[in-house]
């Protein structure tokens, strides 16, 4: 005998065999066994069902729909539940005071499809959660028991207030992901066995309860082929009708067991495919998920924006633990507009006690009992780049609204260390251009080993190089000192030609080699030491005929002068010359005077009157006369005064002048930058 029951365990069976199919086919499924559930209402009409094709309103000042007894209290404190399933559901509350409040211990909200019956959890395209108001609160208390501080609004805009911790994530995971999605594939394979096996169960439940009632029909059908059979074989009809009774009303549990378990197998089914599927795809882009973008984006919008570490009181936090951090690849801070060009009068400004800019790489040491062990070596770079660039330490008085520099900042220091520098005012093509001026009451630039060893080399190159120690009229003041193992002041070109000139101007000019004490004066000559003047022309003690020496002191334990083609030695307008020339000895003057013994080798020729008081000859021979007091011989013709005077062949020259020397450029009053900035 056929009975609805046998087609409703077909239906049953149709649909535990869909659960690893789609979603489509499953709800087709879904909406067969609904129609068993109708049949079975109808059947044993349990329940009241109120159905209308239209509409159907409730309508009422107070509305309390729940397990309630007539007060509107719940006969139950479990087991209540309420469901309102529908296409479209809208909670209203009207009017300027209408309101909407949901209260309960948890309370969710999940942008997903939950299907006809509620048991499906599918995410669509349109998933979203959309809250709109002029004022939106959400604040997170740290309480137990009550809540002590009530949600305050701040007129039109949105609050969020966390006791404890507040996070808002906005990023994309591969291994963190992958490993979630692994775990849930476990966790719900674990859980398919189980309902597979709950689902062959509830089934096999079902079945027998069928079959029980299957067999009773057969039993009534056999027991009332005729009046006579129902009249003799009434005891037992009524028998049967209350097995019938009896066992009718297990039905439909059996059947909502089994359409739920055989429901929530079929959505484990479809979740492990989704998942399934976001892991083949997240595998795929694991590859290259550090190299491309994940397009995931947190953006912070507003005309006033503010971080701050303080405390619900107002305090600024101070603790070891209060702290603003920002970590990422990379960083940027602008001040422009949409096109990129900068906003009038925009600054960014950083005011702290300490600030630290570092590009240290760290390297730990693996298994260091201290985890920040290791190498940090400083890498990447720092680079600024602007119109203007200042760095200073001065401590500044307001008033009236504006900053006045007061003073420099007592102790300020400045300190630059590395292991190269390059500091360059050059243009686009590297040539060299603008000007470096350093100002300061002590300078000292030292390349030194940590044990104040000279090292390494101090390389300054410009067209024009100014070093100067003045004070702000222009006078030199202070003093400047090179202290080197060698040193040397070149005027060279490019092929090592000599050009230019080297000029070294002072007071009192030294020029010495010689130990000097701890005090910096002349203690003694350096023993072997050289020192070396030579120029194809050469001016010692004079520049010009009104610019001279007044006193030329040579003075040594041997002087030697050597002149390849003359030696000339002058007094005055070559009043007086003494003269060294072609092998040749001249000397000029007025008058010449021998002191001493003097031993004349060679042949002497006087051209004037010899006189002396005594001379001794081995042979004297006189060719036109010869005169004496006490001898006469011959005719003596006195010889005209000679008046034979030597032609100097050196000219007292000036010396070239030196080209002009550039002192630098004093500001007049009122001008430069008020840093000391005059340009030199």
């Amino acid at each position: 005998m056929d009975t609805a029951f046998s087609d409703w365990k077909s239906i049953l069976q149709d649909f535990k065999d869909s659960v690893e199919k789609d979603l489509d086919e499953i709800r087709t499924q879904k909406a067969e066994i609904q129609q068993i559930k109708h049949e079975i209402f109808t059947r044993l009409a349990q329940g009241q069902y109120i159905h209308d094709d239209h509409r159907i309103v409730l309508s009422a000042p107070e509305i309390i729909i729940g397990n309630v007894d007539s007060t509107g209290m719940l006969w139950s404190e479990s087991g209540s539940t309420i469901t309102i399933r529908g296409n479209a559901v809208n909670l209203e509350g009207s009017g300027v005071a209408g309101y909407v409040k949901s209260r309960a211990t948890n309370i969710a909200q999940i942008a997903v499809d939950p299907g006809t019956d509620g048991l499906e959890d599918v995410v669509h395209p349109g998933s979203s959660v959309v809250s709109q108001a002029r004022n939106i609160v959400i604040q997170s208390n740290d309480c137990d028991g009550c809540f002590s501080q009530s949600p305050v609004g701040i007129g039109c805009g949105v609050k969020i207030h966390a006791d404890g911790q507040m996070e808002i994530d906005a990023s994309k995971s591969v291994d963190v992901r992958g490993t979630s999605i692994a775990n849930m594939i476990s966790a719900l394979n674990e859980e398919k066995s189980g309902l597979e096996s709950d689902a062959s169960d509830r089934i096999d439940e079902v079945e027998t309860i069928t079959d029980d009632l299957k067999d009773i029909l057969e039993d009534m059908d056999d027991l009332t082929d005729s009046s006579l059979d129902v009249r003799s074989n009434i005891g037992d009809l009524l028998d049967l009708q209350k097995d019938y009774k009896e066992i009718i009303p297990k039905l439909l549990p059996a059947i909502e067991d089994c359409v739920r378990t055989i429901s929530a197998l079929a959505e484990v089914n479809r979740k492990i495919t989704c998942l399934e599927n976001e892991k083949t795809a997240l595998n795929n882009e694991k590859d290259s998920f550090t190299d491309n973008t994940t397009d995931a984006s947190l953006s912070l919008i507003g005309e006033q924006i503010s971080l701050t570490s303080m405390d619900g009181d107002g305090n600024i936090r101070t603790n070891a633990e209060a702290a603003v951090n920002i970590q990422t690849g990379k960083l940027s801070i602008n001040t422009t507009k949409a096109d990129g060009t900068l906003i009038d009068d925009s600054y960014v400004s950083i005011h702290t006690g300490d600030v630290s800019i570092s590009t240290v790489v760290p390297t730990y040491t693996e298994g260091a009992e201290n985890p920040g062990d290791g190498d940090y070596a400083t890498g990447g770079s720092f680079r600024v780049s602007s119109k203007e660039v200042s760095f200073t330490a001065v401590d500044y008085n307001m008033a009236d609204g504006e900053y006045t520099e007061s003073n420099l900042t007592a102790d300020g220091k400045f300190y630059v260390r590395m292991q190269d520098m390059d500091l360059q005012a050059t243009d686009t093509e590297g040539n060299s251009t603008g000007s470096f001026n350093l100002v300061a009451d002590k300078m000292k630039m030292t390349a030194a080993d940590k044990d104040g060893n000279q090292t390494g080399s101090i390389d300054m190159k410009a067209l024009d190089v100014f070093l100067s120690s003045k004070d702000k009229d222009g006078s030199a003041t202070g003093a400047m000192t090179l202290t080197a193992k060698d040193l040397s002041l070149l005027s060279i070109d490019k092929d090592y030609k000599a050009l230019g000139q080297v000029v070294v101007n002072g007071k009192d000019v030294h020029v010495k080699a010689m130990e000097l004490d701890d005090k910096g004066q002349d203690s003694s000559l350096t023993s072997g030491g050289n020192m070396v003047l030579v120029a194809d022309n050469m001016y010692i003690g004079r520049t010009k005929s009104d610019s001279q020496s007044s006193t030329l002191l040579v003075s040594s334990d041997k002087t030697a002068i050597f002149g390849k083609t003359t030696a000339e030695m002058q007094q005055g307008d070559a009043k007086a010359v003494v003269q060294l020339n072609g092998g040749n000895v001249a000397l000029s003057g007025s008058k010449a005077e021998f002191y001493g013994d003097n031993t004349i080798n060679g042949k002497s020729d006087f051209k004037a009157d010899v006189t002396m008081k005594k001379a001794t000859a081995d042979n004297i021979e006189a060719k036109t006369s010869f005169k004496s007091k006490n001898i006469s011989d011959g005719i003596a013709v006195p010889g005209a005064p000679s008046t034979a005077k030597l032609s100097a062949k050196l000219s007292e020259d000036d010396a070239p002048t030196s080209t002009e020397i550039k002192l630098g450029i004093v500001e007049e009053e009122g001008e430069g930058d008020g840093n000391g900035g005059g340009t030199e």
